[in-house]
């Protein structure tokens, strides 16, 4: 009897230990990870095309001076003073030209034509003359040795030739100036109001004194738009 109970005994005893072993096995089987990899994400692939194209230094420069020189060239902003300056310094006569007083133009050209014509002239003589007294100094003949004339003499000319040529280009560089300003003025003087809402007029005008005198006089009436 005994001996029955001790096998019953061992055999609920191995049967646990199965059960403990198999759920060990469950356990650890179950807790190796997973070795399939899994899917990565793929780099999204954005299209290279670009949306704009950018256009060579070059281009777009040429671009930009041709809309610069469209809208300098345009009339809708007539007049303009800033474009008279410019174009009077940068052509002689140019913001005349621009301001249409076709008028002025004689003078201007005919002021840079007699500086131009000195400034050969005494270019010419100061050259003359500067050989001529290189030439005394050193005993030589010249072409105004029929004159007689010395050498102080040859100096003073000389001196007064050069002194003429140089104050031609001062001539030039100022004319230049002078028809700049007129031009910006000119242009200026076009936006003023001269209609006749805006007037001046000049009448004689009488009128009586606190003692009863009388006095003659000339008056002068503005008369401006309301």
């Amino acid at each position: 009897m005994k001996k029955a109970e001790r096998l019953i005994s061992m055999e609920r005893l191995i049967c646990t230990l199965a059960f403990l072993c198999s759920f060990w096995l469950c356990e650890t089987t179950g807790q190796v990870t997973d070795s399939i990899p899994q899917e990565a994400d793929l780099p999204v692939q954005r299209d290279s095309t670009p949306t704009s194209i950018a256009l060579p230094d070059s281009a777009s420069s040429a671009k930009k001076d041709r809309n610069f020189l469209g809208k300098f060239l345009t009339k809708e902003d007539y007049p303009n003073p800033k474009k008279a300056l410019i174009l009077s310094l940068a052509i002689p006569g140019g913001g005349q030209i621009y301001n249409k007083r076709w008028w002025k133009l004689p003078f201007v050209y005919g002021g840079y034509v007699g500086l131009i014509l000195a400034i050969d002239y005494n270019t010419a003589g100061y050259k003359a003359y500067r050989d001529a007294y290189i030439a005394e100094l050193a005993g030589e003949p010249h072409r105004f040795s029929a004159a007689r004339v010395n050498a102080n003499d040859l100096r003073r000319i000389r001196d007064g030739f050069d002194k003429n040529r140089q104050l031609s280009y001062i001539g030039i560089v100022a004319l230049h100036m002078i028809q700049t300003a007129e031009a910006f003025v000119d242009c200026h003087l076009k936006t003023f109001d001269v209609s006749d809402d805006l007037s001046l007029r000049v009448a004689p005008s009488m009128g009586y004194t606190v003692d009863g005198g009388s006095y003659l006089g000339i008056g002068f009436t503005f008369q401006f738009s309301d």
